[in-house]
């Protein structure tokens, strides 16, 4: 196991320099804000029936967020597609927000070309690629992310921030100014207190990675908020640290999951399960977690919670994405690895395009 308080072996493991992104991460959000509310957005957005978002991986991680966060109070359904096809109820009163970060997403294009071919009001966020080409050439709506050359999954800030603009804008969802406002406030807090230079007996994201190593990791929260929150922990641990993870929901995981930690001890004691919640989680809710934790420490398995920080869901959930960003890749340290190269989704393209010929 490696030392995290070592800067040097950080630095040498680290050979594509995460820790800067992850530590620039509060100013993206922050410059993001600031485009999208430069942004011209055509009047005729407002006047829609649904709302779909369509992206894979971390470019469709934000749409997750949007859903999660503000389903209850937009007065359209918001959907998160993630396939190569769209829902046959897209039409032309349909709001179709293409997100792929490369511009090159596969099944991102085909369904944008889709949305268009359906006469649907798109708008599209990329970095540039196929997306960007294509977007000019249907005269649609086109939002360019400034920052090339980066994993998807570290411009979270640049693939989420302006669809909460956008959408506030647009008058489906609240004034957002004062929640991003606290949420990019208390993510400069979280970039000082989860840096390198910080020992891990200070350091919340080290202590964390440390209780998860040589683990097998479930994570598990609430419906509400959170249940995004989850999924983007699994998916950081299995890019960043190069190892399994699962998630799931609660109430959801009490009707079939929970059943499954009757499996052999010997498998449950290598398991750490984290608890995502917040002070104000709904009691209902917090009486399941509570005696969720209790039946699963009998079948040996280690237990912990994690509360978010801030006032706002919005500022909740960002806390909580950015604190697992660190842990994964603090994980990804103490196993030695680079948490950056993603090379089994890079095998596995190679080997779709082979099987193409």
């Amino acid at each position: 196991m490696k030392d995290l308080d070592n800067l040097e072996t950080i630095k040498d493991m680290d050979k594509s320099n995460m820790r800067g992104l992850l530590s620039s991460l509060p100013r993206q959000y922050r410059d993001a804000c600031n485009l999208a509310e430069k942004f011209n957005l055509s009047g005729s957005f407002r006047q829609v029936k649904n709302i779909v978002i369509s992206g894979m991986g971390g470019s469709a991680i934000g749409g997750d967020l949007i859903r999660s966060l503000f389903s209850e109070e937009c007065p359209v359904p918001i959907v998160v597609n993630r396939n190569y096809s769209v829902p046959k109820f897209l039409d032309a009163d349909t709001l179709f927000i293409a997100v792929s970060y490369s511009g090159d997403t596969e099944e991102t294009i085909s369904a944008f070309e889709s949305a268009v071919e359906r006469g649907a009001k798109v708008l599209s966020i990329s970095s540039g690629g196929k997306l960007k080409d294509l977007s000019a050439g249907a005269g649609v709506a086109y939002f360019p992310i400034p920052e090339k050359g980066i994993q998807p999954r570290c411009a979270f800030g640049y693939l989420f921030v302006p669809m909460v603009v956008f959408l506030s804008r647009l008058g489906f969802i609240h004034d957002y100014i004062s929640e991003l406002d606290e949420a990019i406030e208390l993510l400069y807090e979280s970039a000082e207190s989860f840096s390198p230079r910080v020992p891990v007996r200070d350091n919340y994201a080290k202590h964390l990675a440390m209780v998860l190593y040589n683990s097998l990791p479930v994570i598990y929260t609430g419906q509400s908020y959170f249940d995004v929150v989850a999924m983007r922990w699994k998916g950081q641990i299995n890019e960043n640290s190069k190892m399994m993870a699962f998630y799931n929901v609660i109430p959801e995981m009490n009707h079939n999951e929970i059943v499954g930690w009757g499996i052999p001890k010997d498998i449950t004691r290598r398991c750490v399960v984290v608890m995502l919640t917040h002070d104000d989680e709904f009691l209902k809710i917090k009486r399941r977690m509570d005696v969720t934790k209790s039946l699963i420490a009998e079948e040996e398995a280690q237990v912990i919670t994690v509360r978010a920080k801030g006032s706002s869901p919005l500022a909740k959930a960002l806390y909580l994405i950015y604190l697992g960003d660190f842990v994964s890749y603090y994980l990804a340290i103490l196993k030695g690895v680079d948490p950056t190269p993603v090379e089994r989704i890079s095998l596995l393209k190679a080997r779709l395009k082979e099987s193409d010929k």
